[in-house]
């Protein structure tokens, strides 16, 4: 990949955003071995910015769980698996689901208004990676809406400590679409007051996460084969 001097001219936001893809993408598509050192040096010159940028994405990265900073070693690749992902999915979904559930019936009509009015922002966003960390915010905020009244601590507290893999929303921009159409549906399912419904949209998103995570990682790789295939 020659991507040297590729860095937008605009101001400090917008070069971390690309440099923070561009270092996200090579994990992803392969470029980045497990293992393989991040050198600042190497990457700030490929892409034609200064290190600070640099030092920037890896901090955002190893909060995403794509690098882990080691003591007198600096960044390492630890890319993330198709397996990594079958089993934080197939997890999560089962605890969600069953949290949501268990929340539904508590849920008073403020805390419904409050889903309602979080969707609703989602929706207006026009997403680009200027509002992503917005929209991050509010997506974290619909799913611990959703189950806030599940009167079950351990698994909420199972649901919260999991997490939503911080790589998903960044890769699924161009789903997002049909991600705030799963949400609608999950929001129309609480107002319906239907576990069966609420259960099976929730398992629905799920799956169709998933699935649209593994074909970008799947995109992403065959993006640099053809690449490599060329020079």
């Amino acid at each position: 990949m020659d991507e040297k001097s590729s860095a937008p001219n605009h101001h400090k936001n917008t070069v971390q955003q690309f440099v923070t893809k561009k270092l996200r993408e090579a994990i992803l598509n392969g470029t980045l071995k497990k293992g393989d050192r991040v050198v600042q040096e190497e990457w700030a010159s490929k892409l034609g910015v200064s290190r600070m940028p640099i030092r920037e994405a890896l901090q955002q990265l190893a909060v995403e769980g794509l690098v882990k900073i080691e003591p007198h070693k600096g960044a390492v690749a630890t890319p993330i698996t198709e397996e990594d992902i079958e089993e934080i999915y197939s997890i999560r979904t089962a605890l969600e689901s069953l949290a949501v559930v268990k929340s539904l019936p508590y849920l008073t009509d403020d805390d419904k208004k409050e889903i309602e009015n979080i969707l609703i922002k989602m929706e207006s966003l026009n997403i680009a990676e200027t509002n992503i960390d917005e929209y991050i915010h509010l997506h974290d905020q619909f799913h611990k809406c959703l189950r806030k009244r599940c009167p079950w601590q351990r698994v909420n507290s199972m649901v919260n400590r999991l997490g939503i893999l911080p790589i998903a929303t960044n890769l699924l921009v161009d789903h997002y679409n049909e991600t705030q159409k799963d949400h609608r549906l999950i929001y129309e399912a609480i107002v319906r007051n239907s576990p069966s419904e609420l259960k099976a949209a929730i398992e629905y998103h799920m799956l169709k996460t998933k699935n649209n995570i593994m074909d970008s990682i799947k995109k992403l790789s065959q993006i640099c084969e053809e690449e490599k295939s060329e020079n």
